[in-house]
């Protein structure tokens, strides 16, 4: 028995079997419990992530198969080289054989030639299949961002979102493209490198063997702590991103406000952070190189010193030296491959750990397993609100509705008014189902809003908020994001009733006419006519309204009123309205004040009976 330390390493047992006695050995504790340590953390090294890499992998397994044969065949020509180098020096130039040596000169061009061809097929094929398998996890990823709720995205902003489709995706791509060619290239060149090294001269291949053990370690050691900060800087980049998106949206804000200052104070930081990480990144890769570089050199001097002494003996020739030389080279190529490799996968498991726990995240909006359908809209819906309490997932332990009951007549014009925060907002939210109530029941022709389908429940509204930015498209492409079907007449339709005509057929090229980014190249009431005519091209049976003529003049917003009047003929209206001479002829006027509905009625009663909403249309001019 081998103990060291106080524990046992090996044993050694002599026990009597049947027809005789038997020699065995097997591992002491010590041997055992590091086999058990290094599986537990081979196995829960992001299990998940790695996983979910294989199975993004799997569908292309033939093509990477190909590209791994064609890794074998430019590994297995590499490997012949020495020995036709080593037939040159020991057989050709020692016997002034000119003939020989052009052949295998010749030969050693065509193994190079093969070399080149299947380098130019593998790494096309390869890098193909890395864009595909990229391109599928970004479909995957939007596909799965467009099942979340709303409340995700206030959550975790626009720039975690970019990050996570376009930064983490394309370290998965990098990998692909390059460090895994490069380890399968570096895993089959070393087995072949060992094996010429063993054929040329097993002693210095030990010697070579021992001295790199140390670089292996070390390789992993530096490769879990650059993983940390790999997930680090991601983060990082994140927060870049994010910051530079609110610069960007929220440009004329930090203009007029003169905050420039305070921006560029938050980006700096944010670069200091990063630059931090960085830093020790750099550190640790340049030390490690360096490393890597004296220990090489190291053994390499001592191999050459070693064999020089072989060559000197007579125990092994100029050629076989030469041989090993170039093996050695061949196999500082292969673990250099390998020992990228390690580094890189770190990054590619902190990148995708985000990227696995979004397409993991459950929508909190939950199907029906069988929807109902509701029955056909004949002059808009009937909405109703049951003791109801909400709350925003993003500000947990608030309530921004509490014990609300409203009733809205299919066919009615109810409006919400209040002061700001009073959960006007909250209650399109709920009726929508852009989130589920904590407490209580929404209702649409007396279907609970749970029981419907969320594609059939958001047909039956249209919707004109506050700010309604547009796409990055024409104006007819803006309009028909919500009827692909509708033709220019119809569009010409809604633009007429929602007065915006005059000023789309002035553009420069009308219908056809780019709007920007979220509709920069039209003014604020000119974004929100189109928003209206949109909504107007949607034909739901109802139209919520939430503050619709906010950047309106009084003459426009006067005329946007009748359009609106005519439009919500027939159907459901739910408007929230900061000015309440917009609102005097509504069937019935909701005051919310702090989540709670503190009144109901029309507008005169609610002027003699109610504080809040006096209060509101006195400070309004309004009597």
């Amino acid at each position: 028995m081998v103990r060291w330390g106080g524990e046992r390493w090996w044993r050694f047992t002599i026990r009597r079997r049947r027809g005789g006695w038997g020699f065995c050995c097997g591992g002491g504790l010590r041997w055992r419990r590091l086999w058990r340590r290094w599986g537990e953390l081979v196995m829960s090294e992001r299990s998940d992530v790695q996983g979910f890499l294989l199975g993004l992998v799997r569908p292309y397994w033939s093509r990477l198969l190909a590209g791994g044969l064609l890794l074998l065949v430019s590994a297995a020509a590499m490997v012949a080289l020495p020995q036709l180098m080593r037939a040159m020096f020991d057989t050709a130039l020692q016997s002034g054989d000119a003939a020989g040596l052009f052949w295998l000169a010749l030969y050693m061009w065509l193994v190079v030639v093969l070399m080149a061809v299947g380098t130019m097929v593998r790494s096309q094929l390869i890098a193909v299949t890395g864009l595909k398998i990229v391109l599928e996890l970004r479909q995957r990823l939007v596909a799965h961002l467009l099942t979340l709720e709303v409340g995700y995205f206030e959550g975790v902003g626009s720039g975690g979102v970019v990050s996570r489709v376009q930064s983490d995706t394309l370290l998965l791509l990098d990998l692909i493209r390059n460090h895994v060619p490069m380890l399968v290239r570096g895993v089959f060149l070393g087995i072949g490198v060992l094996v010429g090294l063993l054929y040329t001269s097993w002693y210095l291949t030990v010697v070579l063997v021992v001295a790199v053990l140390p670089l292996a370690l070390l390789g992993w050691i530096v490769g879990r702590r650059l993983r940390d900060l790999s997930r680090t800087q991601q983060d990082n980049w994140y927060e870049f991103g994010r910051l530079v998106a609110e610069l960007a949206s929220q440009m004329q804000t930090i203009t007029a406000f003169g905050l420039q200052r305070v921006v560029r104070g938050r980006l700096e930081e944010n670069f200091a952070k990063a630059y931090g990480v960085a830093w020790w990144r750099i550190v640790l890769n340049s030390g490690t190189l360096s490393l890597n570089v004296l220990m090489g050199f190291t053994a390499l001097i001592g191999v050459v010193w070693l064999g020089g002494l072989e060559v000197m003996r007579g125990e092994m020739t100029l050629g076989q030296m030469m041989a090993f030389l170039l093996y050695l080279a061949f196999a500082a190529d292969a673990a250099g491959n390998v020992a990228a490799f390690w580094p890189a996968w770190q990054e590619v498991l902190g990148g995708s750990e985000r990227v696995v726990a979004l397409l993991k995240r459950k929508p909190l909006l939950v199907e029906a397993a069988q929807p109902v359908h509701l029955p056909v809209a004949k002059g808009g819906r009937r909405l109703e609100l049951r003791g109801v309490d909400f709350g925003y997932a993003v500000r947990v332990g608030e309530l921004a509705l509490r014990e609300v009951d409203m009733v809205v007549g299919a066919g009615q014009k109810v409006a919400l008014v209040g002061p700001s925060g009073a959960g006007k907002s909250s209650v399109l939210r709920v009726l929508q189902r852009l989130e589920d109530v904590a407490v209580g029941e929404v209702l649409v022709d007396g279907i609970d809003v749970r029981q419907v389908g969320l594609a059939e429940l958001r047909r039956q509204f249209a919707l004109v908020a506050q700010d309604s930015p547009l796409f990055n498209a024409t104006v007819a492409e803006n309009l028909r994001m919500v009827r692909p079907e509708a033709e220019e007449a119809e569009l010409w339709r809604v633009l007429r009733l929602a007065r915006a005509e005059v000023f789309v057929r002035a553009l420069p090229q009308g219908l056809a006419t780019v709007v920007g980014e979220r509709g920069v190249q039209l003014s604020g009431g000119q974004r929100q006519r189109l928003a209206i005519a949109r909504a107007l091209l949607a034909d739901a049976p109802v139209l919520l309204l939430d503050e619709a003529t906010s950047h309106l003049d009084s003459e426009n917003e006067r005329e946007i009123a009748l359009a609106l009047e005519e439009a919500g003929r027939g159907r459901t209206v739910v408007v929230i309205a900061h000015r309440i001479s917009t609102i005097l002829d509504a069937d019935m006027i909701y005051v919310l004040e702090a989540g709670r509905v503190v009144g109901r009625g029309r507008h005169k009663a609610l002027l003699r009976e109610n504080e809040v909403y006096r209060g509101l249309a006195i400070l309004q001019g309004v009597g």
